[in-house]
C-alpha cells in the first residue's frame, strides 16, 4: 500500500526534566517503520539537558518548551496542534517497541468500526530492564467500570481523531488518573479493542509520579467515578453495577492510601468499600490494622508500588 493512502499518526510526548530518558523515548518513535508519522514533544520548560537533546534531532520532530499547567495540559496542547487521523501520547520515560505504530494502524484499518486500540506493554526499570508484563486484558467496558482497575496500558493505546473530537480532550484537573478517566468517557459511546501484541514499555523508577505520589490517587479516582455515574445516558448494564463499582473504587483508594503510609485514610476508604459491597477482600483486614497491618503486608508481599517488586 502506498504511503499516501496511510493515515497520518500523531504522537505527543509531554516532557519536564526527563533528560535521562527522553532520548530513548524519542528514538523509539523516530525509528518506527511507519512512513506517515508526526511527532510533537511538548516540554514544560525543562532546566536539565532535555532541550539540548531535542535540538539534536533537527527537523525530525517538532517541539516547544514553555511553562504549562502540568502533564495533562501538555498532552492536550500537543493534541490540539496535532494533524493526525490517529492520535497517541507517549510519556517521556516510556518507549514504543519496534513496529508498534504500524501494527496499531493495520489493526484500525482492518476494523473501521473500532475507535481505539491498545496492545500489550512491558514494565521496565530505570535502566530499561524488563520487570513484568502490564496486566492488560481483552476489552470489556462493563468489566472496566466494575473493576476500577485500569488494565489498558496508556503507552500502547492509539485513538482515532473522530473519537477525540467526540469525547473531547483529557481533563486537565486530573494529574494521576486522566488516562482511566478518558477510557471511561470514551467507552460510553465508542468501540475500543485489545490487540494482543507487545507495543510499548512503561518505565517504573523512583522519581516516577505513579511511584512517588500514589497517595494522591484516591481523590481523583473517586471524583472520576462519581462523575461517570452522574451521566444521564449511561447504558443500563453499567448503571446496574454502580454499587459494586463504587465499592471497588473505595477499595482501590484504600489500597493506595495504605501503601502510601496513610493507615487512617485507608481504614476510612476500606469501610466505605465494605459498606457498599460486602465482599471479602484479602487486604481489608490488614488495612483495618493500620500501621501494624502495613508492616505485616510489606513483609508478606512487599510494596506493590516498589518499581523493583516482582
Amino acid at each position: 500500500m502506498a504511503s499516501i493512502e496511510l493515515p497520518l499518526v500523531s504522537v505527543v510526548t509531554p516532557s519536564l526534566n526527563q533528560g535521562q530518558f527522553i532520548a530513548e523515548t524519542v528514538n523509539s518513535v523516530l525509528s518506527q517503520d511507519y512512513p506517515r508519522l508526526e511527532y510533537l514533544v511538548v516540554d514544560g520548560g525543562s532546566t536539565d539537558k532535555t532541550l539540548d537533546i531535542l535540538r539534536c534531532y533537527g527537523e525530525r520532530l517538532h517541539w516547544i518548551s514553555e511553562s504549562d499547567n502540568g502533564q495533562t495540559a501538555a498532552i492536550n496542547k500537543g493534541w490540539r496542534l496535532a494533524q493526525g487521523e490517529i492520535i497517541a501520547w507517549l510519556n517521556s520515560d516510556d518507549t514504543y517497541l519496534p513496529g508498534a505504530v504500524k501494527r496499531a494502524v493495520s489493526f484500525l484499518q482492518a476494523h473501521p468500526a473500532v475507535d481505539a486500540v491498545y496492545g500489550d506493554c512491558d514494565y521496565v526499570d530505570g535502566e530499561g530492564r524488563f520487570l513484568r508484563a502490564y496486566p492488560a486484558r481483552p476489552y470489556d467496558y462493563v468489566e472496566l467500570v466494575r473493576s476500577a482497575f485500569d488494565y489498558i496500558p496508556q503507552p500502547a493505546t492509539f485513538i482515532r481523531r473522530r473519537a477525540l473530537e467526540s469525547v473531547g480532550h483529557l481533563d486537565e484537573s486530573l494529574h494521576y488518573v486522566m488516562d482511566l478517566d478518558y477510557w471511561l468517557r470514551l467507552g460510553v459511546r465508542h468501540a475500543m479493542t485489545y490487540l494482543p501484541e507487545r507495543l510499548a514499555t512503561l518505565r517504573l523508577h523512583q522519581t516516577a509520579k505513579s511511584i512517588q505520589q500514589v497517595g494522591d490517587f484516591p481523590a481523583e479516582l473517586i471524583y472520576t467515578y462519581q462523575r461517570l455515574f452522574a451521566l444521564p445516558d449511561l447504558p443500563r448494564s453499567v448503571r446496574e453495577i454502580e454499587t459494586e463499582a463504587m465499592s471497588n473504587v473505595y477499595y482501590a483508594a484504600a489500597y493506595c492510601a495504605f501503601w502510601s503510609g496513610r493507615p487512617q485514610e485507608a481504614r476510612h476508604y476500606g469501610l466505605l468499600a465494605w459498606r457498599r459491597y460486602r465482599k471479602f477482600r484479602r487486604l481489608l483486614p490488614l488495612i483495618a490494622m493500620g500501621k501494624l497491618g502495613l508492616i505485616v503486608a510489606e513483609k508478606w508481599r512487599g510494596n506493590p508500588f516498589d518499581p523493583h517488586a516482582a
